[in-house]
C-alpha cells in the first residue's frame, strides 16, 4: 500500500501477524529483500517493510538525507498506529535504522543491524567516499541500470554470492534491475555513506537493545561491527559463519531464527 505524507509518498507491506518488526532494505534492494525472512517467521513476526527512498515502488523522490527520512518514518509510523516497534536493517538499510534510533529513540524498541555501520567519522574519508559514489552517479547517469547493475553484482562485496543457487542469484537481479536509475542517484546523493551523519561519537549514548549480525567473510564489516559492539552499552554480535556481505540471502533459516530469538525474547 501507498502511504501518503506531506512531501513525499512511500510504498508499504505489511506481513504476518504478532510482535511488529520493521525492516529496511539495502541499496538497489526492495521490500521483496525479505521475502524468504518473512516465510520463515511468519508465525510470530508482524514484518512492515518499506521501499526506501529512490528504490522499489516508492522510486524517486528528490535527494531525501537520512535526518528527512528519519522524520517521514516517525509519521509513517504514526499512521500505522505504531507508536513503538523493533527495527532491522540491512547495510544502507541498517544505517537508516541506526539514524532513527539515534533521532527518534522513542520510536524503536530494538535495533537490529546487518551488514551495517554507522557512517564515516573522518571528514577527509567522508568527502573521498562522495567522490567514489558520485563516480556511481556517473556510471548509472552514462550507461543505464543494466551496465550499473553488472558492475554492481561483480564488486568484492558479493562475492559470496557466487555461492547461491541460481535462481536465488537471478531474482536478486531482476529485483536491481527493477528499479528507476534516477531513484538510485537520488538516494546516493541523499543517502549515501559520503552524505549521512556520523554516529559513531554518540554509539556509547545509545541505551536500546541492539543485535549485531555480520558474515564472517565480509572482513571490513566484521572489523566495524566488533568496533560497534565494543561502543554500544546494550548489544551482541553474531558473526555468521559461511557468509558475506548478505547474511539473510546466504544463511536465511539462520539469520530468520536469530532474529525471531531476539525480538521475541
Amino acid at each position: 500500500m501507498y502511504i501518503q505524507l506531506k512531501d513525499r509518498t512511500y510504498w508499504v507491506e505489511d506481513y504476518g501477524e504478532g510482535i511488529p518488526l520493521l525492516m529496511f532494505h539495502g541499496f538497489t534492494g526492495s521490500g521483496r529483500t525479505f521475502t524468504k525472512i518473512h516465510q520463515l517467521v511468519t508465525n510470530s513476526i508482524r514484518t512492515v517493510c518499506i521501499d526506501l527512498p529512490g528504490h522499489g515502488k516508492t522510486g524517486p523522490v528528490g535527494e531525501v538525507t537520512m535526518e528527512q527520512f528519519a522524520s517521514d518514518l516517525t509519521e509513517i509510523l504514526d499512521e500505522l498506529e505504531l507508536p513503538r516497534i523493533h527495527v532491522l536493517g540491512y547495510s544502507l538499510g541498517g544505517r537508516a535504522a541506526l539514524s532513527l534510533a539515534m533521532t527518534y529513540p522513542q520510536y524503536v524498541s530494538k535495533l537490529i543491524l546487518e551488514s551495517a555501520s554507522p557512517g564515516i567519522a573522518h571528514p577527509d574519508e567522508q568527502m573521498a567516499r562522495r567522490v567514489k559514489d558520485q563516480g556511481l552517479i556517473d556510471k548509472i547517469a552514462s550507461q543505464g541500470i543494466e551496465e550499473f547493475v553488472n558492475y554492481w553484482s561483480d564488486i568484492p562485496l558479493f562475492k559470496s554470492h557466487e555461492q547461491l543457487p541460481i535462481e536465488v542469484r537471478r531474482r536478486v537481479q531482476e529485483e536491481r534491475l527493477s528499479h528507476d536509475p534516477q531513484g538510485l542517484i537520488q538516494s546516493l546523493k541523499g543517502m549515501g555513506t559520503g552524505r549521512q551523519p556520523s554516529w559513531w561519537d554518540r554509539l556509547s549514548h545509545l541505551s536500546i537493545d541492539t543485535l549485531l549480525i555480520v558474515g564472517e567473510w565480509d572482513e571490513k564489516f566484521v572489523a566495524i561491527n566488533r568496533e560497534m559492539h565494543d561502543q554500544l552499552p546494550c548489544s551482541s554480535l553474531v558473526i555468521a559463519e559461511k557468509a558475506g556481505h548478505t547474511v539473510h540471502l546466504e544463511r536465511p533459516k539462520f539469520f530468520a531464527k536469530i532474529v525471531e530469538d531476539f525480538v521475541i525474547q
